[in-house]
């Protein structure tokens, strides 16, 4: 069971409690979010390419802002994202790893 971001070089591990954004900039992963993770700006958006089950849902709001963003259905903001209590196999990405 992992929570795994995949760049370009290689996969990273992602440990720790938080959400995706937090989780990113721990193991030292670019991921912008002008709004501090309020989940405003649409900047930390990533693509969840297997694991999807494995997330909370989208609030309503994360889904207006994706919505806004042009996002797709395999889309989610990094900074309103979290695993859920469950175990999980997650993999994620986003366009500048």
């Amino acid at each position: 069971m992992a929570l795994v971001a995949r760049t370009r070089q290689r996969d990273h591990l992602l440990k720790g409690p938080g959400t995706l954004l937090y989780r990113c900039q721990e193991a030292g992963l670019p991921m912008t979010a002008a709004c501090s993770g309020q989940g405003a700006c649409g900047k930390c958006v990533l693509t969840v390419l297997a694991g999807a089950d494995t997330l909370e849902p989208a609030t309503a709001h994360e889904q207006s802002v994706l919505a806004r963003n042009g996002a797709g259905a395999d889309q989610r903001l990094a900074c309103q994202c979290q695993p859920s209590g469950r175990p999980q196999n997650l993999l994620i990405t986003t366009g500048y790893w």
